[in-house]
Formats: C-alpha cells, sequence, structure tokens
C-alpha cells in the first residue's frame, strides 16, 4: 500500500471547498472544484430528485439558480469521510451532510444526508468528477 496521506488530504480539501464555496457564494471557486465533465446528481426519498446536471458549467449554474432562491446563511457541514476507493488518479469517498442555516438570528437545521463523491486527479489537483447527493429530508 502506498503512502496516500496528502491525496486524502487533498481531497478532503477539495470536499470542503466546494462546501465552503456554496456557503460563501464563491461560484469561481465552486467552478474549480469539479471535472469539466463533472455530474452533480440529487435524490430524495419519495421525490425523483434534481439532475443528474452533466458538465461544470451546467452544474455551476444550477447551483447558483438554487442559491439565489435562499436568503439565509447556509452552513454546509462535511464530516464522516470514508475512503472507498482511492489510487493515484481516483478516489470515491462517502460523507455525510449536514446543513444548517441561520435567518434572522435563529438557527435551525435545513437538512441531513449523504454525498458519494468521484474524484480524479488532474495536473496534480484533485477535482470532483461524479457527485451524488441523498437528502433524508426536503428542504
Amino acid at each position: 500500500m502506498h503512502d496516500d496521506t496528502q491525496a486524502r488530504l487533498a481531497i478532503l480539501e477539495t470536499l470542503n471547498r466546494y462546501a465552503w464555496s456554496y456557503d460563501t457564494r464563491d461560484l469561481d471557486s465552486m467552478r474549480a472544484c469539479f471535472t469539466a465533465d463533472g455530474v452533480f446528481h440529487a435524490t430524495l426519498a419519495g421525490h425523483e430528485g434534481w439532475g443528474p446536471f452533466e458538465g461544470r458549467e451546467a452544474v455551476v449554474g444550477w447551483l447558483s439558480d438554487v442559491m439565489r432562491t435562499q436568503n439565509d446563511q447556509r452552513r454546509h457541514c462535511i464530516s464522516n469521510v470514508v475512503f472507498h476507493e482511492l489510487d493515484a488518479a481516483r478516489a470515491v469517498v462517502d460523507s455525510y451532510l449536514l446543513l444548517t442555516a441561520v435567518e434572522d438570528g435563529a438557527l435551525r437545521v435545513v437538512c441531513t444526508g449523504t454525498y458519494r463523491d468521484e474524484l480524479v486527479r488532474e495536473a496534480g489537483t484533485w477535482r470532483i468528477r461524479r457527485k451524488t447527493l441523498a437528502l433524508d429530508n426536503g428542504f
């Protein structure tokens, strides 16, 4: 087994950068988290879900549209990260989502769910090729 500590840290950085980018509405930073052919698909039990949105610009465009409907301050908390596959060029990672929001000084839990991310290494940078969000509840 090769020493993959640097790869794991870089992948965690990409996942966290995605969350920060959403919460700060930094679309350029979010764009950099995905490959050009990146895909995002969100599911919700009992609902057909959203997507899949195919291609970096489609993903960022959809997320930007969602942001415009939100007047609160979102915080995407990613935790319990588990690596299922990892080699020098590709990784598959699961994690939990706890999404909170503050509006008019009131804190609430918006939703919970799980992410499955497939990442690839492009020119030394780990980027999300496929992100699947399975929500536990609607928001």
